[in-house]
């Protein structure tokens, strides 16, 4: 006995949203962490790319020069670079200490004479 496409779609479409069950809405602290490392990652990016951001746009003009490529994927990787930092913090829990094993202690530099 063969089963009908339709219900093998039906059963395959039921699963996958079975799967999308909605997430727990998140907790004060971890808006809270969300919210101070967003600024911290947009306090850098703004540091970091201010020649960027204080470039006008020349999209639609009538003699604009040949689109500027180069400059769409330096935006686009400072957004990247931005969005990672954000996601660093709130994996190491927003204390600024970076990656690493809890516990373990940080690499102290040291000049070797």
């Amino acid at each position: 006995m063969t089963t009908p496409p339709f219900a093998l779609l039906a059963a395959t479409v039921g699963l996958a949203i079975a799967g999308c069950a909605a997430a727990p809405p998140p907790s004060p602290a971890q808006q809270a962490e969300a919210t101070t490392c967003t600024a911290q990652a947009d306090a850098t990016y703004k540091a970091q790319n201010y020649a960027e951001l204080s470039r006008t746009s020349q999209a639609g003009l009538l003699y604009a020069p040949m689109p500027n490529h180069v400059f769409d994927a330096q935006t686009l990787g400072a957004l990247h670079v931005r969005d990672s930092q954000i996601t660093d913090c709130e994996r190491n829990g927003g204390d600024g200490s970076g990656p690493g094993l809890p516990g373990a202690m940080p690499v102290t530099p040291h000049i070797i004479p």
